[in-house]
């Protein structure tokens, strides 16, 4: 599998993720400008907003994660909803998209080089009585 995706590309990698952010209503205009702002970057996979207002975003989260994209909306002048919902629900996705960066960068492997002894010898394995 080649390691760089076409955007909209329907096979998914290991660490993109989709999430549904719930915005405070803002003009339209603002909104498009925002998701093309965010479209153009290359970890982001799809970015638009849907008939409730919510902003759905797929992103490779091994390059991103959900902070990045509440600072992109930050910037773009669009909040984010601040209640207690949310703020748990973004706890939650920023503890995902932290493991999912480090697993995808990590060297791989235990934590030491040799796996655990069995209990008793092979050689007994499978024998009754």
């Amino acid at each position: 599998m080649s390691e760089t995706r076409e955007k909209g590309q329907a096979d998914k990698g290991p660490f993109d993720v989709s999430r549904k952010i719930p915005l405070v209503p803002v003009a339209t205009e603002k909104l498009q400008d925002a998701v093309r702002q965010l479209t153009a970057l290359d970890s982001i996979l799809d970015a638009h907003i849907d008939r409730r207002g919510h902003l759905r975003i797929s992103y490779a989260a091994s390059h991103l994660d959900i902070r990045d994209i509440e600072t992109l909306l930050d910037k773009a002048g669009i909040s984010h909803a601040s209640g207690s919902w949310w703020r748990l629900k973004s706890a939650w996705y920023r503890f995902l998209d932290g493991n999912a960066r480090a697993n995808a960068h990590s060297q791989g492997g235990a934590c030491c080089n040799r796996p655990p002894a069995a209990s008793g010898s092979s050689r007994d394995a499978g024998k009754i009585g």
